[in-house]
């Protein structure tokens, strides 16, 4: 397997880890293409591979800690009973490995075997749980260890800290639920913009051109030159890109008050923006 981390000489987290190695990836595809499309009007699709590796990198990473963060409760829940069941914790958390957690699965079997060898389970728990890019786990991991090494009533926390995390997963989808006609206005928006640029090279344009060679004189010859020299559609489509690229986070900011899941917007907007641009450029366009 291809190690990144000694190629590049730096310490990288597992998150950086997971999105350099779709940017490489998506980055040997773009290349690929850039030659293949070199001197074409298609060169602009060369930027794709790398945009759709990156985007699915920050889909796949977005599921996870959406499942990650979405067991967390049902894992604490189901611990709580077993506790309560008159249970010890390390029996308790070895029964919990038996069950599906989605993503959490793996930390868990990773916390089990932990505390099966000795390791105190406050101990076990932040290391597990640290491990995981998620402020709510850190969260979870803190006041659990706090609480247990003051002598609280463990069953008591674990009930307080699943109802808690159940609290925050309720209010991430009414944050969603309130933010779609935001994200959907945002999108609108975005479109509208293209369909602007499109009437403004489509009629505007021609128009300005035409008025200025209907005029005489050696300035507005000139002036006519220079306005024809300009490569309006690449301006114009490098104009789209860098919209589509800023406008993906600040989406996903508002929706999931998370920038890196903008990248799935940012992928969908440069998308379907780029070919309609180039499709309609190639039409109507001389």
């Amino acid at each position: 397997m291809f190690d990144y981390k000694s190629l590049l000489q730096i310490d990288l987290t597992p998150k950086q880890e997971f999105f350099l190695k779709y940017c490489v990836r998506g980055g040997i595809g773009s290349i690929i293409l850039l030659v293949a499309l070199f001197n074409t009007k298609f060169v602009i699709f060369a930027i794709f591979p790398i945009l759709l590796a990156v985007g699915l990198a920050a889909r796949i990473h977005a599921a996870k800690m959406t499942s990650l963060e979405r067991n967390l409760f049902i894992f604490l829940d189901d611990l709580k009973d077993l506790l309560q069941g008159g249970m010890n914790i390390v029996t308790a958390i070895e029964i919990t490995t038996e069950h599906d957690y989605g993503a959490l699965n793996e930390p868990l079997k990773r916390l089990a075997a932990q505390v099966k060898i000795g390791v105190p389970f406050d101990v076990a728990l932040t290391e597990v749980f640290g491990k995981i890019d998620s402020p709510l786990f850190l969260q979870v991991a803190q006041i659990i260890s706090e609480t247990t090494k003051v002598g609280g009533n463990i069953i008591k926390v674990f009930a307080s800290v699943s109802t808690y995390v159940r609290t925050v997963n309720d209010m991430i989808d009414e944050r969603r639920s309130k933010t779609f006609s935001t994200v959907f206005s945002s999108y609108f928006m975005f479109f509208v913009f293209i369909a602007i640029i499109l009437i403004i090279q489509i009629i505007f344009l021609p128009m300005l051109s035409s008025n200025s060679m209907s005029m005489t004189g050696s300035s507005t010859v000139k002036e006519t030159e220079s306005l024809s020299d300009v490569n309006f559609n690449r301006y114009f489509l490098y104009l789209i890109i860098i919209q589509g690229i800023f406008a993906g986070p600040v989406i996903g900011k508002i929706s999931e008050g998370n920038s890196i899941a903008g990248i799935k917007h940012t992928v969908i907007l440069i998308s379907v923006s780029v070919p309609i641009y180039v499709v309609v450029s190639l039409l109507f366009i001389p």
